[in-house]
């Protein structure tokens, strides 16, 4: 009296629905890395001073890996006491389409101090500073990484 009549989907509409699940599943994945690259902005910053002793000609060279979500801004700082000075500035650019690209992006700074730059300090120790800071991705800010080196200001 009761036979269970199986009624069958028609296959366009089971390809249709395979072929949406992969979609959705596709996208799920790219959104999973996309959002931990937006959590994670900068990849790596290395600040890289040759000797330890500024002097007028000296290099100072930082590179920062961020992960393309968004741009990066990248701050080398000379800090003596309460003097502080920005002495180089970069922009580390995102992916054109950041959501779904997960190549990483890099940008190097690098400074060569002046003897004008270094007649605005004293003689004797000081800190380099390198911050590079991410940007707002979905309400929150990351904190910015930050490598510190102390260094020596040598009398011209």
């Amino acid at each position: 009296m009761f036979e269970n009549i199986s009624v069958k989907e028609p296959l366009p509409l089971v390809v249709l629905k395979k072929v949406l699940l992969l979609v959705a599943i596709t996208f799920l994945c790219i959104g999973l890395i996309s959002a931990h690259r937006a959590y994670f902005q900068v990849r790596s910053l290395e600040l890289d001073v040759p000797a330890a002793i500024l002097h007028s000609g000296s290099n100072i060279r930082t590179a920062v890996v961020s992960s393309g979500r968004t741009y990066v801004d990248l701050k080398l700082e000379l800090i003596q006491n309460e003097h502080t000075e920005t002495i180089g500035t970069q922009r580390v650019p995102s992916n054109e389409y950041g959501f779904f690209d997960p190549r990483t992006q890099q940008a190097t700074l690098n400074v060569t101090l002046t003897p004008d730059l270094l007649a605005r300090f004293q003689p004797g120790p000081a800190h380099l500073r390198a911050t590079a800071s991410g940007h707002p991705q979905w309400t929150r800010t990351p904190p910015p990484v930050i490598r510190e080196q102390t260094v020596e200001i040598k009398a011209e």
